[in-house]
């Protein structure tokens, strides 16, 4: 073998572990969104626990992730991906061992707000070692492997969750299933400190433009206030419209200002110019808020309005996650055939299979109810695991190699405030036709449905127009 012959098989298994780091990464992060939900009916109970503080339990993950994500990115574009992986995986364990043990509602909000922060850390560098490494045809198999663990992870959790819910008590039960991802966390911090590779630190200052970070953590706070309190009346609702403009043009003006003084904003303008980036942002953010909304919405009604027990609802809601891992391991063959048109096709697939369920939901009851569930996860699942690879990668494709962390960031935050608005907004809308009325629980789901069918319907019209791939 040549040198330079053995150079290139040397990056290929550097690339290759790398990659095994990330889908654990992924599969350990992931597998904590798949069964948190699921703890949520005996939490509440073992706590006494009101729906404002399940709600805050639900969204704190979310409002914190970019707060670890967007200083993330920059930070690991400067000084390397190491260190921030594993300070963000040693947070996301610190947070997931202290949200098992917590002895009140607001505890375990806590922990699942400094979870969130350490899940940011990791899933910046996670993108931002896959576009390094990556270009082209193996990006979007990289991609798709990600995609693979967070499917796999929808699959184990919630067996899992239905076995310890089956066996422990609900008391118990709760705690075992916030500390299900521990095993996982540590085995991929042990991975990643031996084959996460090291590398010099970066002579320059970075700017992490700190009041940016602070300004849109707090517009997303005020913003999703009325979804996590409904009972908010109407002052505190046009509070909240004046707060929301006045901030947005307060970030505005100190984005512009950051510029001016030659520094790097929290809005980059070489990606803030990019229609197509932009454009990958609003299908993205719109398609995974409705994504975790469905889901939601779903494995509540189930829970509460059905009467099911977690593995009842486990076994209705995993084909749909199996029919993504599968889906996922062929989208860069189907989308090397047939380009980002495969984008609007998954899109359009989806906004017709929840309008379709809404349709029956009022319609079909029981038995036949259960089966529309599952054929209808089926289809999204199939749709999720052909669009995510392919959305990601020509999404990223438009950042230049020195925006990588930075762009990897931004698309995950726009996901993530997102799932915020959705999971709060949806979960409102289900526990308010709780009350024992079986009706009304079909009423909420409906409407949680509807809710996701518009954003579905956005990212849809913005996926129709034309725009060249990006990827190299």
């Amino acid at each position: 073998m040549t040198q330079s012959a053995r150079a290139r098989t040397d990056a290929s298994r550097h690339d290759t572990l790398a990659l095994v780091c990330c889908v654990g990464a992924g599969f350990a992060t992931l597998l904590d969104s798949s069964v948190v939900t699921y703890a949520v009916p005996s939490l509440a109970d073992s706590l006494a626990a009101p729906t404002s503080g399940i709600q805050w339990f639900l969204a704190a993950y979310s409002l914190t992730f970019g707060v670890g994500l967007v200083p993330g990115g920059r930070l690991g574009d400067a000084y390397g991906r190491r260190p921030l992986f594993l300070v963000g995986l040693v947070l996301f364990l610190a947070g997931a061992l202290f949200s098992g043990f917590a002895p009140t509602i607001w505890v375990a909000v806590g922990a699942r707000a400094a979870q969130g922060i350490g899940a940011g850390l990791v899933s910046a560098q996670v993108l931002g070692i896959i576009q390094d490494r990556f270009a082209g045809a193996r990006r979007v198999r990289a991609l798709a492997a990600y995609t693979v663990a967070g499917a796999a992870a929808a699959v184990v959790g919630p067996l899992a969750t239905g076995a310890l819910l089956g066996i422990l008590p609900a008391d118990v039960a709760w705690r075992a299933i916030l500390l299900l991802n521990v095993p996982f966390i540590a085995a991929t911090l042990v991975l990643a400190i031996r084959f996460i590779p090291a590398v010099a630190r970066q002579p320059r200052r970075v700017d992490l433009d700190l009041p940016g970070v602070a300004g849109v953590a707090a517009l997303v706070l005020i913003v999703t206030m009325p979804v996590i309190d409904p009972g908010m009346g109407s002052t505190g609702i046009a509070t909240i419209v004046v707060a929301s403009v006045a901030l947005i043009v307060a970030l505005v003006f100190w984005e512009r200002r950051y510029s001016r003084r030659g520094r790097v904003p929290l809005f980059v303008p070489a990606l803030m110019r990019s229609r197509g980036f932009i454009r990958g942002n609003v299908i993205a953010l719109t398609w995974f808020g409705s994504a975790l909304g469905q889901g939601t919405v779903l494995t509540i009604f189930l829970l509460q309005g059905v009467g099911l027990s977690a593995l009842g609802a486990a076994l209705v809601l995993i084909p749909g996650a199996a029919a993504r891992v599968v889906a996922s391991s062929f989208s860069s063959r189907v989308f090397a055939r047939v380009g980002p048109v495969l984008i609007t096709v998954a899109l359009a697939v989806q906004v017709a299979a929840v309008i379709t369920l809404v349709s029956v939901s009022d319609t079909v009851e029981g038995g036949a109810l259960l089966a529309a569930f599952t054929t209808f996860e089926v289809v999204v699942g199939i749709a999720s695991g052909l669009l995510e690879p392919p959305l990601r990668a020509v999404t990223l494709g438009f950042s230049a190699a020195p925006f990588h962390g930075v762009a990897a960031s931004f698309l995950q935050l726009s996901q993530r405030l997102s799932a915020t608005f959705c999971v709060a907004l949806v979960t409102g809308l289900v526990l308010s036709g709780g009350g024992g009325a079986h009706a009304a629980s079909v009423e909420g789901l409906r409407l949680g449905l509807l809710a996701c069918a518009v954003l579905l319907g956005i990212a849809f019209a913005a996926s129709c127009a034309r725009w060249k791939l990006p990827i190299s």
